[in-house]
């Protein structure tokens, strides 16, 4: 009897701890609320690039965080990644004009939008995508990003104002100072300067340490490789 009653509890104990596992490990990360202010008349990409120190600080309404993309489509900010699960109506989006006015966007598409003749028609503007993003730019530099697309849907049809987040990059870096405080410890290319025969319109290899090779040239203290026709 004693037995039976110990394999029993044991039984019990068993299925207590496994359901307790499972709902640990079936938790689910609720992501916060966001809104995202859009300059008015703005049709394009718009791409937010987290984690970066000299973005802009973060920005509240309640509890929802605040996106306030600028007339370039590129918000950076110093906010970190929006991850996890979130209900679509916590994602607000508006038009916003120079006084401050915000104009609601509710239309959202996920699916593939088809060149058709009712399709270019509709006049609704809509935000499509949404996606997170990882990408390593430069070496030792991952940038973490959220991009959308908006616009009628026959904006995004012809890719009206539509670009990659490599070109919205560089849109807020254009002086090469972007990642100064993001990626400290980046990989920076060395200067140099490639001195190549005037009208050479084809491609051109550098072999390096090869012992009988042309010696190592400098100009002020700058490593110089100086091409000739036949390129080696």
């Amino acid at each position: 009897m004693k037995s039976s009653f110990n394999v029993h509890f044991l039984k019990v104990l068993f299925i207590s701890l496994t359901i307790a596992l499972l709902s640990a490990c079936t938790e689910i990360r609720k992501s916060e609320p966001a809104i995202y202010l859009i300059p008015e008349g703005y049709v394009g990409s718009l791409y937010i690039i987290f984690n970066a120190p000299n973005g802009q600080p973060p920005k509240y309404e309640g509890n929802s965080r605040v996106y306030d993309i600028p007339p370039s489509g590129v918000l950076v900010t110093q906010m970190d990644v929006n991850e996890g699960r979130i209900e679509s109506n916590k994602l607000r989006f508006y038009y916003v004009n120079k006084i401050g006015d915000r104009t609601p966007i509710t239309e959202r598409i996920t699916s593939t939008i088809h060149d058709t003749p009712e399709n270019r028609k509709d006049k609704k503007i809509i935000i499509f995508g949404g996606g997170l993003g990882e990408v390593e730019p430069i070496n030792n530099c991952q940038i973490n990003d959220q991009s959308f697309v908006i616009g009628r849907k026959s904006d995004l049809l012809d890719n009206k104002n539509m670009f990659d987040i490599f070109d919205a990059i560089k849109l807020k870096n254009s002086d090469g100072k972007f990642f100064d405080n993001m990626c400290p410890d980046r990989k920076r290319a060395s200067p140099a300067v490639y001195l190549i025969p005037e009208n050479y319109k084809f491609t051109f290899y550098i072999v390096y340490n090869a012992p009988k090779g042309t010696p190592a040239k400098y100009e002020n203290g700058v490593p110089v490789f100086q091409f000739h026709h036949q390129v080696c």
